[in-house]
This record gives C-alpha cells, structure tokens and sequence, in this order.
C-alpha cells in the first residue's frame, strides 16, 4: 500500500479519541472491537510503558484479523485478513 492512500479517521470510543490510519474501509463495530482488544492488552499505555513504533500486532476481531501498529493513541492497519 501506498502512504498516499492511507486516511486518518478520528474515533471517539470509551472517553478517548484515537486516529484510526487506514487504507480500507472498516465498519464501526471492527473498530470498536479491535480498539477494546488493544486497549485491554496494553497496547496505548504511555511513558516508559508505551509500545515501539513497528512492532505489529494481529488482533482478531468480528471474522477477521487485523494486522496494525500503535503509536499513542494512533492505529494504523495495515492489512484484513478472514479467518472464515
């Protein structure tokens, strides 16, 4: 995928707002989702727990598996694959 063909999409969800940073379309109820899983996995904590940049989580969600990478309060996903 190309950066020019990545969007940033703000999402208010559980009192925060993350960027959501993507190229495909994604329904609210899997950004949702993956968001709770990352959240209750650690994966926006900040200081000296904060994750490094490019180290890629596959989280599962609603069928399928989302590859992304967290920088504070931003996701970027890279790739859907289905799990059916």
């Amino acid at each position: 995928m190309d950066a020019d063909e990545f969007d940033v999409y703000p999402i208010a969800h559980g009192g925060r707002v993350y960027n959501v940073i993507t190229a495909m379309d994604m329904t609210f109820r899997e950004v949702r989702g993956m968001i709770d899983w990352l959240d209750a996995r650690g994966a926006f904590a900040v200081g000296d727990a904060a994750r490094e940049p490019g180290d890629l989580l596959s989280c599962p969600v609603e069928g399928s598996v989302f590859e992304v990478d967290v920088s504070g309060f931003e996701v970027i996903v890279y790739r859907r694959e289905s799990t059916k």
